[in-house]
Parts: structure tokens; C-alpha cells; sequence
């Protein structure tokens, strides 16, 4: 099932990415994002959501994305860039 995320979650999740791929290096796979019951973008260390919210995307999931579409770090810490993907991560969602 993929997220319809509003206006504002993609612009949120834009905005944390940075700090998202900062505190889970590479390694940490099974770091995640997800969704909180008040439709709030949020980061743990995984592997599972906090009660009540809804997984976005795994670490793992985040770095394939950034291989797949070319996506470096740096393109992350643009505007631009990362409201595009964050986009991006929303229509390639593992909700469930």
C-alpha cells in the first residue's frame, strides 16, 4: 500500500532526511521511518514502528532509492532535492 501523504508530510520528511541519514549510518538498515498516529514523520532504529504508527521505509530502502535514481547526500541537503525525494521514498512506501 503506498502512503497519499499531504503537502506538508512530504516537505516534513524532506526536512528530516538529512538528519535521518546522519544519525543511521548506512550500516543501520533497519533503521526506519514512519508515520505517526497524528500523521507526523518520524525516525527509530527499527526494525519496527513505534506502537501505532506506520513504516515508510526501512534504511535499506532509503539507500537503494538513493542508488537507483542517483540521489547523493549532498542532493539531500538541498531543497530541491530532497522534497523530490521525499516524493519519492511516499510512492515507494512499505506500508502496510
Amino acid at each position: 500500500m503506498t502512503i497519499k501523504p499531504a503537502r506538508r508530510q512530504v516537505q516534513e520528511l524532506g526536512e528530516k532526511l538529512p538528519a535521518f541519514l546522519d544519525i543511521y549510518a548506512p550500516g543501520e538498515l533497519e533503521a526506519i521511518l514512519f508515520l505517526d498516529p497524528s500523521g507526523k514523520i518520524g525516525y527509530a532504529p527499527g526494525p519496527d514502528a513505534p506502537a501505532g504508527c506506520i513504516t515508510i521505509m526501512n534504511r535499506a530502502g532509503v539507500d537503494r532509492l538513493m542508488v537507483l535514481h542517483a540521489y547523493t547526500p549532498l542532493d539531500l541537503a538541498r531543497d530541491p532535492g530532497r522534497e523530490a525525494f521525499a516524493e519519492l521514498i511516499f510512492e515507494n512506501s512499505w506500508s502496510s
